[in-house]
């Protein structure tokens, strides 16, 4: 006999909370685990609704309360599979009825660039469902969950997913197939550079002389072959030491460092790579442009002039063809079109290739280190109050990792490279980035660095952004 049982619904502190659920006979038959993500103003109280209307529905959600959708942080959907999730749902109110105004505004632009990660990294999207709920529709909230239910007894287990959750000790196997087989991104082991153009020199010496800089930075040979060495100087008689990197390394990513901050003023030579990244520190309000000298280059190392900060279209000097404005910024064509061979394969493909690149990450925290955006104070990888993600260089900790490290770059990210260029895992990185840098581009025209002025991308929504994926 089919049994009748409340409560079904279970708040993350652990009190119950009423609903009604039908308990399923015996069968032998597959139950999917499934997590609920759900506001507490609309779908929350919908799914009491659906209890106290004695409504009933598969029993396999254990629904998570929020405040709101805005709050549900995609490390919550990353650990719910981690942990063993069949299936994950996510909602909240219909937009225009957020109790904060606009939370679900901003949760919806942040979905709608994890699934186009998700899908590069070939996770199966149809294991994440969102839905609007209001607190009057119990109704709706019972089909939804029955349905997703149904879905996630069709599909199974979520076998590849829980065995790299279950992988503690992955094994460094070679990549399958020939290295012409995989799309990946080719990066130069030397890093060539220029001595400094004279009109650039001369502009240098007189910024130190004339303490309108205490410091310049830029790049100077190593003792032994290798890559330029970023450094800085603060006599105009050091000059000479510097040169000008034709490619690689982002010079902006000093900033990060206290000695630099503590020095007051500082010069810095600017490429493209640089002033794109200038521009999304300036945005988002952690650099101060009156404690900051820019000395523009182009590719080949000619000076361009002093950055007028009071110019919001500087970055134009940089983009001489008209096409450079009409695609996300930085990122190599050779990048794009490797992005585009790894998006031919099918999602069981991409999925194959990310872990048998994931397998390799030692968990060095060199691409964290080299990235000029990088610039939290504490990384949640960091954290252990609580630890959200394993620490190890292990299945669940290297997924986790590049997962949430490439979202946190989502529409911050300039393509300069630099951190598969730092990767001594030879992981395509940027393949992740260029992917979430497309999706900004072709659904909210955001080109990362563009402009210092605005709003960031994460922080920003439209009312009419896309939402045919939501329930």
């Amino acid at each position: 006999m089919t049994k009748v049982h409340l409560p079904i619904h279970e708040h993350s502190n652990g009190r119950p909370q009423v609903g009604l659920a039908i308990e399923p006979q015996e069968t032998g038959g597959f139950e999917p685990r499934i997590i609920a993500f759900v506001c507490k103003w609309c779908t929350y109280a919908g799914a009491d609704l659906a209890g106290t209307s004695r409504m009933t529905y598969a029993p396999n959600v254990r629904t998570i309360m929020l405040p709101c959708t805005g709050r549900i942080d995609i490390s919550l959907v990353v650990r719910a599979f981690l942990q063993g999730s069949d299936g994950v749902i996510v909602s909240g109110c219909h937009p225009g009825d957020c109790h904060y105004t606009s939370g679900n505004y901003r949760a919806r632009r942040r979905w709608m660039l994890l699934r186009d990660l998700l899908d590069t990294l070939g996770v199966d999207l149809r294991r994440l469902d969102l839905a609007w709920v209001s607190a009057a529709e119990g109704a709706k909230w019972v089909k939804t969950i029955q349905q997703f239910t149904d879905d996630m007894r069709q599909l199974g287990p979520y076998s590849a997913l829980h065995a790299v959750a279950g992988d503690y000790s992955p094994d460094l196997a070679p990549l399958a197939g020939s290295d012409d087989d995989a799309p990946g991104v080719e990066v130069d082991a030397a890093e060539a550079g220029v001595p400094l153009d004279p009109a650039l020199a001369a502009a240098m010496r007189q910024a130190l002389e004339q303490g309108t800089a205490k410091a310049i930075l830029g790049w100077k040979r190593r003792i032994v072959p290798g890559p330029l060495q970023p450094t800085w100087i603060t006599e105009a008689s050091a000059v000479g030491q510097l040169m000008v990197a034709v490619h690689g390394g982002n010079l902006t990513r000093l900033f990060k460092q206290p000695q630099v901050r503590k020095l007051g003023r500082v010069g810095l030579i600017v490429r493209y790579r640089e002033a794109l990244a200038l521009n999304v520190l300036l945005q988002e309000k952690q650099l101060d442009p009156q404690q900051t000298l820019a000395f523009g280059v182009d590719g080949q190392g000619h000076f361009l002039g002093v950055v007028d900060w009071a110019d919001a279209g500087f970055i134009r000097r940089w983009e001489t063809s008209t096409s450079a404005a009409e695609k996300p910024s930085g990122f190599s064509e050779q990048t794009w079109q490797s992005l585009d061979k790894l998006m031919a394969l099918s999602p069981a493909q991409r999925w194959d290739f990310w872990q048998q690149h994931f397998v390799r990450c030692i968990k060095c925290y060199a691409c964290r280190g080299s990235c000029p955006m990088c610039n939290c104070g504490q990384c949640f990888t960091d954290k252990n109050m609580p630890q959200w993600f394993p620490t190890a260089a292990d299945g669940p900790g290297n997924f986790s990792w590049h997962l949430v490290r490439a979202f946190h770059l989502a529409g911050r990210c300039v393509g300069c490279g630099a951190c598969e260029e730092a990767c001594p895992a030879g992981i395509p990185l940027s393949l992740l980035n260029a992917s979430l840098a497309r999706s900004a581009w072709k659904h909210f025209g955001h080109r990362a660095g563009a402009t210092s002025a605005g709003v960031p991308l994460q922080a920003d929504f439209r009312a009419n952004d896309l939402e045919n994926f939501i329930l």
